[in-house]
């Protein structure tokens, strides 16, 4: 395909994600696109205070290299990842000028996202909408018919919706979205990035824990995420304490946030003080090292899109065990773990218990995650988005 041939995409995201970039490098290599990235507000470009963790996050990967990308002014009095925190002017307007061929909007959460969905767009602009959203949440009857009458119409403007795993379809599907307008653009990290960097502690895991004060010997559960009560990081000590009545094993916990102080004197009130490990926040760069020395990665969380952890520490080889509230459990945990019912603490401590008397299980899981983890990668996600731009154009011919 010449130069004057190649299609121009643009993806709309409102900050640098890590989990993200690694597919924005592969579609930049892509000779049939011009691609770049237009970033609605700077959040952790710069040290930015994150309310989940409860402190100041500047990320320790690099976020803005091997793609091109830009960050249109934002005109909001106090810019935010709020609603009415990122106002940019630039990008509807170049909608309304057709100067993409496809403007993929990652969300609809802001009201630049939505100005550019609802503007009237030159012809041969396609729109595409990639969310989050899932049916997991529990809302009330009322809540949801009103859902359904404001997004109907809403999604009538969206030439194509780029899903990230079944719940995501679903959630298309329900809201009126027509299954040949869904394609599936699998939500990825940079799986070789996490499973060279935990090679070493994979290979040998002793050395690596005593450098993380984790103990050598035996199996070891861990919990990544920030410690605020929607993750239910309680339930997890709760279910814990009850195995290790019966069954040597350690608990980690990484991450920060407002239960942090309710967590640590849990730990005592249990006297779980030698067995459980509160490592702190830890940013992007030292994570692989503690999911290799670790066996199986445990998240309880009582809502969760996607939660793309799961995917990092299948990367780095752990076993999964995950709520039923997490999205990523149905496409990504097969015979590699198991879901439980969120809340339920008597189920998860019985997975616990099992997995502790049994290391050869956990060890085929481990091996499992490893193998299914392959196939859902950064490539597979750039493919399911030159898919949905492909079956976009296909129905209305810009």
């Amino acid at each position: 395909m010449s130069p004057r041939e190649r299609l121009r995409v643009a993806f709309v995201a409102s900050h640098p994600v890590p989990y993200h970039v690694p597919t924005y490098r592969v579609l930049a290599r892509r000779s049939d696109l011009d691609f770049e990235v237009l970033y609605t507000h700077d959040h952790g470009v710069h040290e930015t205070f994150d309310v989940g963790f409860g402190r100041a996050v500047k990320f320790d990967v690099p976020l803005l290299t091997g793609y091109r990308h830009r960050f249109p002014k934002n005109l909001a009095r106090r810019p935010s990842l709020r609603f009415t925190g990122q106002v940019n002017p630039e990008l509807p307007v170049d909608v309304m000028l057709g100067a993409y061929d496809a403007v993929i909007l990652h969300g609809y959460q802001c009201v630049t996202t939505v100005a550019a969905l609802l503007a009237p767009r030159a012809h041969r602009t396609h729109v595409l909408l990639r969310g989050e959203s899932t049916l997991l949440d529990r809302r009330s009857p009322g809540k949801r018919l009103a859902k359904q009458i404001v997004l109907r119409p809403f999604f009538a403007r969206v030439d194509h919706f780029l899903a990230i795993g079944t719940l995501s379809r679903e959630f298309f599907q329900a809201h009126g979205v027509p299954a040949q307008r869904i394609t599936i653009a699998p939500y990825t990290v940079d799986n070789a990035y996490f499973e060279a960097k935990s090679a070493d502690a994979r290979a040998n895991p002793r050395a690596a824990r005593q450098r993380l004060g984790l103990p050598q010997e035996g199996p070891i559960f861990l919990y990544c995420s920030k410690i605020i009560p929607h993750k239910r990081p309680l339930d997890v000590l709760r279910a814990f304490a009850r195995a290790r009545l019966r069954v040597p094993a350690a608990l980690a916990y990484v991450g920060d946030g407002s239960q942090t102080g309710e967590l640590r004197a849990e730990v005592e009130r249990l006297g779980l003080g030698s067995d459980v490990h509160v490592l702190g926040f830890r940013n992007q760069s030292d994570l692989p090292e503690i999911y290799g020395a670790c066996d199986v990665f445990i998240q309880a969380s009582d809502r969760e899109p996607w939660g793309m952890v799961v995917n990092e520490a299948m990367a780095c080889g752990m076993a999964i065990c995950a709520s039923d509230r997490v999205g990523s459990a149905r496409d990504l945990v097969v015979d590699n773990g198991a879901v439980f019912p969120m809340g339920d603490v008597a189920r998860l401590a019985e997975l616990i218990e099992g997995w502790a008397r049994r290391p050869d299980e956990v060890a085929r899981m481990k091996r499992a995650s490893e193998r299914r983890i392959r196939g859902w990668g950064p490539e597979q996600t750039a493919d399911g988005i030159l898919a949905g731009i492909r079956a976009a154009r296909a129905a209305r011919p810009g």
